[in-house]
C-alpha cells in the first residue's frame, strides 16, 4: 500500500510540477506583453484592431485614456483605418479601394478577398477618438491617423505626425499579445529618428501574460504572433 508520507510526496511533486509548467508559461507570455516603466512621454499611441474581439480594442483606448489623465502624456494619437468587425453591420472598405492598396504594394493581393469581407472602418482612428472624446480627452489632445493598413504603415504614418509636432518620445500602447511585434515594428521605422518608445500593453480583461494559455483562443494569438513575427523578419520589417 502506499503510504501517507508517499501521497504527500506525489501531491507535492504535482503542485511543483504545475508551478513550473505555469512559470514557463508566463515567462512566454511576458516575452510579447511588454510594459516598461512608465516615463513622461510627448504622446500616448494607440493602434486599431480588434482580432474579432472588440474587448481588445475598448481595452487599448481605455488604457491610453488612463495614462493620459494620469498625466503621463499630454496627447493621444489614434493610428488604424480599420479593425476587424464584430458586428453585421460594418462599414467595409470598398474592393476598388483595396486592389489599388495591393497594386501600391501597401497590402498583399492574397489579403484582399478576406479584407473586403472583414476590414471595418467603423472601428478604425476615428472609434477609438470617439471613445477618448467620451472619457474626457479634449478634442485638441488627440490626433487622428486613419489611413494605415498594417502595423508597419501604423508606424510610418504615425511618425509622420510625430515629426510634424516636434515629438521625440512615445507611450506605445496595444494589445498585449500584440506589443512585442509592434514594438519591433516601430522600432525599426523610428530608429534613423532617436524617438524613444516606452511599451505599456493595454489591459484588455482578456488576454494576459499570467493566464493566455488557458484558452484555446488566445493560444492561437500567441501561435499567429509568432509566426508574424517570424514573417516580417524575415522581410526585414522588424528591428
Amino acid at each position: 500500500m502506499v503510504s501517507e508520507i508517499e501521497i504527500i510526496m506525489l501531491l507535492i511533486g504535482f503542485i511543483l510540477l504545475n508551478l513550473v509548467a505555469w512559470f514557463i508559461f508566463y515567462k512566454k507570455g511576458k516575452r510579447f506583453a511588454l510594459r516598461d516603466r512608465l516615463q513622461k512621454a510627448d504622446a500616448i499611441v494607440v493602434l486599431a484592431g480588434t482580432r474579432g474581439n472588440i474587448k481588445f480594442l475598448d481595452g487599448k483606448i481605455r488604457t491610453a485614456v488612463s495614462l493620459f489623465h494620469q498625466g503621463w502624456a499630454p496627447y493621444i494619437i489614434c493610428s488604424g483605418k480599420f479593425s476587424v468587425k464584430v458586428t453585421e453591420t460594418p462599414n467595409l472598405i470598398p474592393l476598388e479601394e483595396l486592389k489599388t492598396a495591393a497594386s501600391n504594394g501597401r497590402i498583399q493581393e492574397k489579403d484582399i478577398a478576406n479584407a473586403a469581407k472583414t476590414w471595418d472602418t467603423n472601428l478604425g482612428a476615428k472609434y477609438m477618438r470617439d471613445k477618448a472624446l467620451a472619457m474626457g480627452v479634449p478634442a485638441e489632445n488627440i490626433l487622428v491617423e486613419n489611413e494605415s493598413l498594417h502595423t508597419r504603415e501604423n508606424a510610418e504614418y504615425v511618425l509622420t505626425l510625430l515629426k510634424k509636432h516636434h515629438f521625440s518620445h512615445v507611450i506605445l500602447v496595444t494589445s498585449p499579445f500584440h506589443q512585442l511585434r509592434t514594438y519591433l515594428t516601430f522600432a525599426k521605422v523610428f530608429q534613423p529618428y532617436d524617438i524613444e518608445i516606452t511599451n505599456y500593453y493595454a489591459d484588455t480583461g482578456e488576454w494576459h501574460p499570467a493566464t493566455w494559455f488557458l484558452s484555446k483562443e488566445h493560444r492561437n494569438l500567441v501561435s499567429s504572433e509568432v509566426e508574424r513575427i517570424k514573417l516580417y523578419k524575415a522581410k526585414g520589417d522588424l528591428l
